[in-house]
């Protein structure tokens, strides 16, 4: 593995402290107030902390079949989250959720159904990455061609084919993980900026008032 990758991959181990710390904050804003956008963001909170255990271990064991299928998890943890500010009310969106309701039937302001590709397209204005990452890795999490392709490990001069069963294959260049690994890291980030806005918007009530008062 390459010095570069491994830094990587501590940045995420070291993604630990950055959890606690946001979900600290934001359940101690506002008096300790709870609110049910709070209940989502600690399950977003949670599944991006256990993603990150998970995927630095399988990145260095080689693993890149489920590898991929946690950059899919991670942007999906993403994304879901930032569905709650494309709602009127992201308290009764997290409602619904907490309820059982699938975010591809909760309808956002202007009247679209919020599947993972309107989410998708939805976010690319500030995150131009999140379309070509959604496209790349949602066929590794439903058997598929990428499982197929991931199981050739070579194809001989005459049409014979080497197939391989089992995980740690080092056939993967590793520009390949690298980007795997940005990829990972960037929807990281995203998440974490609209969990700090919440936790911003709540530990300040009478600022997001009066800009609703502005509109």
């Amino acid at each position: 593995m390459s010095s570069s990758l491994e830094s990587l991959l501590e940045k995420i181990d070291n993604e630990r402290d950055r959890h606690l710390k946001v979900g600290k904050s934001m359940l101690e804003a506002d008096d300790s107030k709870l609110f049910a956008l709070d209940l989502l963001a600690v399950a977003a909170l949670n599944r991006s902390l256990s993603n990150c255990s998970a995927f630095t271990q399988l990145a260095r064991s080689r693993n890149y079949l489920v590898s991929a299928a946690l950059v899919r998890l991670q942007l999906d943890t993403f994304l879901r989250f930032f569905a709650s500010y494309l709602v009127a009310s992201p308290h009764d969106f997290a409602s619904a959720v907490l309820a059982g309701t699938e975010v591809r039937k909760i309808k956002d302001r202007s009247g679209a159904l919020m599947t993972d590709r309107h989410l998708a397209e939805s976010a690319a204005p500030s995150f131009p990455w999140v379309p070509s990452v959604y496209k790349a890795t949602s066929g590794f999490i439903h058997l598929s061609d990428k499982h197929i392709f991931g199981a050739i490990e070579r194809v001989q001069d005459d049409g014979a084919l080497s197939m391989l069963i089992g995980s740690g294959s080092d056939r993967f260049p590793a520009e390949l993980w690298t980007e795997m690994t940005e990829g990972f890291i960037a929807a990281t980030d995203a998440l974490f900026q609209y969990l700090e806005g919440w936790t911003s918007t709540k530990a300040n009530p009478e600022l997001a008032q009066a800009a609703k008062e502005r509109k």
